[in-house]
């Protein structure tokens, strides 16, 4: 491949810039048109110089980055972009992008989507929501950066790449979805069985769930034995799973 391809990088942290421009360093058809440390520039930037490549790490924005995908989306269309992920920084971006990604999906979901929405993790929700506001590529810091020359020539001639961890879950969970029923007209769950599978779908152990709920540890184990005999399911996830797939629990219960 021998024409030249040019990157912008976008990202607040001066040890990341200097890491992949070390790992760019060596590719004679790389271009490095330009790096950025803010919002502003990063429009700018993507505006003025209209990259093949914009690699904008998750953190540059003070909200969540999708908004700041959709504008570099629109003021240069032709570039593609990817997004870093920053395990050591998912707290953060779970705050941060918490209230637009519901927003986001009661526009963009349908409820199939929304509910299993929330037995994935934030990095698989945020995944998908990112390829929904136009990025190229999805890269988990500490596992893809390596290839990162590779990932941009595919990206290049026109591919996509998303973390192989993350997309293997997204597939699991859409798999794992599929295999419930709808919701049967005798399963009744009461208000304390509700407030309990709102919490296993949060990921909650039983402790503290217990805790939550001000409940003995012998009350929260018997109550998920009931639920486990109504549902004929024996897996807490699954549970979860069913529970908002079929419309027992609904997504606005787990905000």
């Amino acid at each position: 491949m021998g024409d030249m391809i040019s990157i912008l990088i976008a990202s607040r942290n001066e040890d990341d810039q200097e890491h992949i421009l070390a790992i760019l360093s060596g590719q004679d058809n790389f271009n490095i048109t330009g790096t950025v440390k803010d919002e502003t520039g990063a429009i700018i930037k993507a505006e003025f110089l209209k990259p093949d490549i914009i690699i904008l790490d998750l953190q540059l924005s003070e909200t969540t980055g999708l908004d700041l995908v959709r504008i570099i989306r629109r003021r240069s269309p032709a570039s593609a972009i990817i997004i870093f992920y920053d395990k050591d920084k998912k707290e953060s971006i779970t705050r941060t992008y918490a209230a637009d990604q519901i927003e986001y999906q009661k526009k963009e979901f349908n409820q199939y989507a929304v509910n299993m929405a929330f037995i994935m993790s934030h990095a698989e929700v945020y995944a998908i929501l990112s390829i929904m506001a136009g990025i190229s590529g999805f890269l988990v810091k500490e596992s893809d950066i390596d290839k990162l020359a590779y990932i941009i020539k595919i990206i290049y001639m026109g591919g996509c790449y998303i973390n192989m961890s993350i997309t293997v879950r997204i597939f699991n969970a859409i798999t794992s979805i599929k295999q419930f029923p709808r919701k049967t007209a005798h399963i009744v769950f009461s208000q304390a069985e509700r407030n309990i599978i709102k919490l296993l779908a949060k990921g909650f152990s039983n402790a503290k769930i217990a805790k939550v709920l001000n409940y003995s540890m012998g009350s929260i184990k018997n109550s998920i034995t009931k639920i486990r005999h109504k549902v004929q399911i024996k897996g807490r996830t699954e549970i979860a799973v069913y529970s908002l797939m079929s419309g027992l629990i609904g997504w606005e219960q787990l905000i």
